[in-house]
């Protein structure tokens, strides 16, 4: 059994539900969101006590829309009543969009491969082995699915991040160790100083010294405020580079790279982000450069043509996409750039609208963030 589309979008969580409602928006239909679990699944999985480091506010009216939301006319603040919320909730706040709007979204539907075929059309065969052929292809997957670990000897006896469930379930004896120095790393330190155990962090750079004021690379609001609430529990140590980890009967040992070595009792804690190029669809489709998908400025694969990125792994230059608010501003663009390829004429006031609304940003070369 197959079926075609012009566009498939491949994700359905904030970049895939938000890139869905621009289409949409423009008066496109012939498109479909392709989900391998529920849509904002991964938001579900996030630890309960996570929540979105930038604030939701209902200042849609003054012409400044919610920092969360991912289309105009909309504000997670609002609907979930939370300034920070929690995965669940922006979860929910992505499902009621799908919902209210009507947005063609197939939930429990994993894309297993992707085929280029002769007239650069693609051919995704899907979990239940039915195909799709889409003209264009929009992959908006995350990257909190693909956690990150430093390629090192003994990585295995170390715990990713995004596998912390439960912080209760941590030993309370002795300080964490935990490998990291930005958002991830500080975030778990926190909610360990909240039960009274200490934390050493271990990271060769970190966001929490950075004079810089771009949000992506200095250290949250948000999250600075607890870390400077529990200082006194949470110890940072930069020009720490880890090279390998050995585990002698119950205790690990860690090699950095400056000839130190640390002890500990407590399996280590890795806190080094995510890198969505360890997805086979990705890594064959795009080039890995850096650790992130190598693309030209309109976000397009270089060796696939009409295959695009949505979301956080985006990068234009020195610009990290990292926070919805700004990745947002090129979800009407991309919509543009593909319209136009199909040969639809574009409706000036939808892109005004998205304009006006501070989401439409088609150069991000001129971006720089001064204070």
């Amino acid at each position: 059994m197959s079926a075609q589309v012009s566009v498939a979008i491949i994700g359905a969580g904030a970049a895939g539900i938000g890139f869905a409602v621009t289409l949409k928006s423009y008066g496109f239909r012939d498109f479909v969101v392709l989900e391998k679990g529920e849509v904002g699944d991964t938001f579900t999985k996030w630890n309960p006590e996570t929540h979105l480091i930038s604030p939701s506010f209902t200042t849609n009216g003054f012409g400044f829309p919610d920092l969360n939301a991912v289309v105009p006319d909309t504000s997670p603040a609002y609907s979930e009543g939370n300034e920070h919320l929690s995965g669940i909730q922006y979860a929910h706040y992505l499902k009621e969009l799908a919902r209210k709007l009507e947005l063609s979204v197939r939930t429990h539907t994993e894309v297993k491969l992707i085929r280029l075929l002769p007239d650069e059309s693609y051919e995704l065969k899907l979990s239940d082995d039915t195909i799709l052929t889409a003209q264009y292809v929009f992959i908006a997957i995350g990257d909190y699915a693909y956690p990150y670990t430093p390629n090192i000897p003994g990585a295995a006896h170390g715990i990713h991040y995004a596998n912390l469930k439960n912080y209760d379930e941590l030993p309370v004896n002795g300080p964490q160790l935990i490998i990291g120095g930005n958002e991830a790393a500080f975030d778990v330190a926190i909610h360990l100083a909240k039960r009274n155990i200490h934390s050493y962090l271990f990271a060769s750079d970190s966001s929490a010294t950075s004079t810089n004021p771009d949000p992506s690379k200095r250290l949250s609001t948000y999250t600075s405020a607890g870390y400077q609430k529990y200082r006194s529990f949470i110890q940072l140590n930069e020009d720490k580079t880890v090279l390998a980890i050995n585990k002698i009967d119950d205790e690990y040992r860690l090699l950095f790279r400056d000839g130190t070595l640390t002890k500990t009792n407590k399996r280590p804690i890795f806190a080094t982000g995510f890198a969505c190029y360890q997805s086979p669809l990705i890594a064959n489709l795009f080039i890995n450069y850096n650790d992130r998908p190598l693309l030209t400025k309109s976000d397009e694969s270089t060796i696939s043509p009409n295959v695009f990125l949505l979301g956080p792994q985006v990068q234009h230059g020195n610009v990290l996409l990292c926070y919805i608010y700004k990745y947002r501003q090129w979800f009407a663009p991309l919509a543009e750039t593909v319209l136009q390829r199909i040969g639809i004429d574009i409706n000036p006031k939808i892109s005004d609208k998205y304009l006006q609304n501070g989401m439409y940003l088609k150069d991000y070369s001129a971006c720089e963030v001064n204070c």
